[in-house]
């Protein structure tokens, strides 16, 4: 699938930093691994966050590409207890998810979602969410840069 294939360079293992963000403070450390699971039709990533050397969170996401809506759609689901639902585009650069949960915490009712992944280089890229207040303009809630380690 060659809207699949645009997202190739996700396929390997991944480290990246942020700092004082995504609603924590200090040093967020993340990995993450792309591989074509459960067949070459997905893209399956599997990261872990930590703080201070803790454990964050982790998170399983699988992304596609449906034709009938042609949209890049995906579904996350992370270790904290919540699931999130995406569909968006790939310009080639940069790939937008407007995001929806099931299981959703209090904390993001309020709130409405977009996840993304840059691609800088062929071995940097950044993830991160722009958050906004129902009516308010989206605004970065954070990124995290990551180099490919393999």
């Amino acid at each position: 699938m060659k809207e699949l294939e645009a997202l190739g360079f996700l396929i390997g293992r991944w480290r990246g930093t942020s700092e004082d963000q995504f609603g924590v403070k200090g040093t967020l450390v993340s990995t993450m691994e792309g591989t074509f699971e459960p067949s070459e039709k997905f893209i399956q990533l599997r990261g872990e966050n930590h703080n201070n050397g803790k454990l964050v969170n982790r998170a399983v996401q699988f992304i596609t590409y449906d034709a009938k809506i042609r949209k890049y759609v995906a579904k996350r689901i992370w270790s904290m207890g919540f699931i999130e639902n995406g569909a968006g585009t790939w310009d080639g650069k940069e790939l937008v998810l407007r995001i929806t949960f099931d299981c959703e915490p209090p904390f993001f009712r309020a709130m409405r979602w977009k996840s993304f992944i840059r691609r800088y280089t062929e071995n940097e890229i950044g993830t991160g969410l722009f958050a906004a207040k129902t009516g308010g303009k989206y605004r970065l809630y954070g990124e995290a840069r990551h180099v490919r380690i393999t």
